[in-house]
């Protein structure tokens, strides 16, 4: 791959905040899909709804206080950029590996839905699917922001077009008692199954509709006037998601029951077939969900190849994941992540990633929050192109929702959330140690 090293910088692009809200909602649209429903084990139909909703407030707080952090500095960074400004280099590597986990386990954990809802449709998959699904969406990011942002949009409106069919196919099947079918613990009810503590650990997989849409966040480097654009589409990015996650948690199980969906990798399809909805609608929706997922993994590769761009111009990893083509197309740190997590898909433990994945992405909301109040106090007079709504009580109810989010994650798979808190231990001690013997770039991020 031809690369300029001497360049380091990406291209802007005018791009309408409708667009780039179509990117924000690809990075979740996957999560309609697969995930959530793992929720209902913990906390019941009425504890997981609670739980997307807790969810939601939290991530419109911390989309607003993003907003205001990539308005003052817009680089391809993103979280990394910003807790190094509020804390220092070593906050913005850890913030930003964490990132760089959160999307590859993203990559990696949508891999394995598209496997299993491709088995689901042609009744055989595997790793094959797996290395195709990755390596497509990898071939158009090495062409450029501008065909990858159109084809993420365009599958993004299919997928949601699915998610809507799928409803209103579901909607004459529901039964109220249907989504009460969890047999109550002791302390328990119809309503909450676990008590009020099942809200808590159902809260990792009610982040599925809504987790990683930060990444838009990293996308400030390379659009004109991030600060007029980003706010409006980041706010949507939430909202809509939210619209569609209570539109799926009425009717999915709804129709066929809680305790039938708790364990699905392919909740969608399985709904259909308690349903009885026929085999033509289940192949649509299954395409469907294809092409949303498809959507996501394109997003999650933008999000994780701007974040590993963004550490390797930094000085935080080898020096060659900070070239680019004279496209200005970071193509290394486009290709090398992919591969990665292709390898980490094969496991196929789709619970295991996604908690790794929640683990990862809310340490790193806990350090951006923190910046965000921390500038806030320090840079009282820096000119601010867009301010928070509310200011720092914003960013401080995100935070404290990211921290109850960290501890609902240990609860919920204490193994791969420990297991996320060593790797990025581990990267952590790697980078600090290819930098004292020279084998990464000094340069300080650009934009």
């Amino acid at each position: 791959m031809e690369a300029d090293p001497g360049d380091g910088l990406l291209q802007r692009r005018v791009v309408s905040w409708v667009v780039l809200a179509g990117l924000g909602i690809s990075y979740v649209i996957g999560g309609n899909f697969a995930a959530w429903n793992f929720g209902f084990a913990r906390a019941g139909w009425g504890g997981m709804v609670i739980a997307v909703i807790l969810s939601a407030a939290i991530w419109l707080a911390l989309m607003m206080a993003l907003a205001e952090l990539s308005s003052i500095i817009p680089t391809a960074g993103g979280g990394y950029s910003f807790a190094s400004a509020a804390f220092g280099p070593l906050a913005g590597k850890v913030t930003g590996l964490a990132i760089m986990v959160e999307y590859g386990a993203a990559a990696s954990a949508v891999a394995i839905v598209i496997n299993a809802y491709f088995t689901s449709l042609v009744g055989f998959g595997g790793w094959p699917i797996i290395v195709v699904a990755v390596l497509v969406p990898m071939a158009i990011h090495l062409r450029g922001l501008g065909e990858a942002l159109s084809v993420i949009v365009s599958l993004t409106i299919v997928a949601g077009a699915g998610i809507i069919l799928w409803v209103l196919t579901l909607l004459p099947s529901f039964s109220p008692q249907n989504l009460f079918d969890m047999v109550p613990a002791a302390g328990g009810n119809a309503f909450l199954p676990n008590g009020p503590v099942g809200i808590w650990t159902a809260l990792p997989f009610a982040t599925a509709f809504f987790l990683a849409v930060e990444g838009l966040a990293m996308a400030a480097e390379e659009v004109h006037e991030p600060q007029h654009t980003l706010p409006k589409a980041m706010v949507a990015s939430v909202l809509v998601p939210l619209v569609l996650a209570l539109a799926i948690l009425v009717s999915g199980p709804g129709a066929a029951g809680t305790l039938r969906l708790s364990d699905k990798n392919d909740p969608m399809i399985a709904a259909l077939q308690a349903a009885h909805s026929g085999s033509a609608v289940t192949v649509v929706i299954s395409i469907a969900a294809l092409v949303g997922l498809w959507a996501c993994l394109f997003s999650a590769l933008f999000a994780l190849s701007r974040q590993v761009f963004a550490l390797a111009r930094a000085g935080h990893l080898p020096a060659f994941m900070a070239s680019t083509t004279k496209s200005h197309v970071p193509a290394n740190a486009i290709v090398v992540p992919s591969v990665l997590s292709i390898v980490v898909a094969v496991t196929g433990d789709l619970e295991g990633v996604f908690v790794a994945m929640v683990f990862a992405g809310i340490l790193s909301y806990i350090f951006m929050m923190a910046a965000h109040i921390r500038l806030r106090r320090t840079r009282p007079d820096q000119p601010r192109p867009y301010s928070t709504p509310g200011g720092i009580v914003t960013s401080g109810f995100a935070l404290s929702g990211a921290g109850v989010l960290l501890v609902a994650c240990l609860l919920a798979n204490l193994r791969w959330s420990v297991s996320a808190a060593l790797l990025l231990t581990l990267l952590t001690l790697i980078s600090s140690t290819l930098t004292r013997i020279g084998w990464v770039a000094t340069a300080p991020e650009k934009g």
